[in-house]
């Protein structure tokens, strides 16, 4: 009878000299057929016309300064990124209305995942949008599983409301017509999107009026001087409204010229 293998006997032996309670005590190695697959979230590379996504605010930003009362600069500061919101609504509303390519591209699309979960990406990021002639819109869909989707969703919308035709010669691309809007309804919404810029004009001077109040409570700043600032505060906010009043006039002209 031929010998084992040495190795093996050694193994055997050991195992026989190591008492049961210890080997009972000892982990088992997992299988990994029996271990749940680990999922990678989806990432979905944003089509071709797609703009770059706005960089986050600095974390450093500019702070009321007491040694200097009479300096808004931190104020302006934190109306500049409101200003620059606002002109780009105002221009939408301008050229193309709520079918300009921005604005459609912005909309929220739900994507279930093969996980389940539901994730939502803006359409820009799961279609090219591309104006064509005969006021009609091509969405070129990068992938056939976001067909669907993008069509509830444009059909859901309060904004578009309307059915995405499939084109007869490409089953990845869907047309939208162009609805042309009223010269009333555009004058609404700038007067709206105007409203709107100035209340953040007077959160962010109300804002301001309440550091005032600090300085002078905690004796920081003197009370002449806080009056002061708060009368030079009125005048800045005064210009700033002056500043939107005279957009909403340049964006209602500009109504004439589209």
């Amino acid at each position: 009878m031929s010998l084992r293998n040495p190795s093996q006997l050694l193994r055997r032996a050991i195992r026989l000299a190591t008492p049961i309670e210890l080997r009972q005590t000892q982990p088992q190695s997992r299988r990994f057929h029996a271990s749940p697959p680990t999922l990678k979230k989806r990432r979905i590379a944003p089509a071709a016309n797609s703009p770059s996504r706005p960089e986050a605010p600095s974390a450093t930003a500019t702070a009321p300064d007491p040694e200097n009362p009479l300096d808004f600069t931190a104020l302006l500061a934190s109306l500049t990124p409101h200003d620059t919101h606002f002109k780009a609504q105002l221009q939408t509303i301008l050229h193309g209305g709520r079918f300009n390519p921005s604005s459609l591209g912005a909309l929220s699309i739900p994507i279930k995942s093969p996980a389940g979960e539901t994730e939502t990406f803006p359409l820009r990021e799961l279609a090219q949008v591309v104006p064509r002639s005969g006021r009609t819109i091509s969405l070129l869909v990068n992938d056939r599983e976001y067909v669907k989707p993008i069509m509830s969703a444009v059909q859901a919308s309060r904004e578009f409301n309307q059915q995405p035709q499939r084109s007869e010669d490409n089953d990845l691309e869907l047309l939208l017509r162009v609805e042309l809007e009223r010269k009333e309804e555009l004058v609404r919404r700038i007067k709206d999107t105007t409203q709107a810029w100035k209340d953040k004009v007077r959160q962010a001077r109300s804002k301001h009026d309440k550091v005032l109040k600090a300085w002078q409570k905690d004796g920081t700043v003197l009370k002449d001087v806080v009056r002061r600032a708060e009368r030079e505060l009125q005048k800045v906010q005064d210009g700033k409204m002056k500043e939107v009043e005279g957009e909403e006039s340049a964006a209602i002209k500009g109504l004439d010229r589209n």
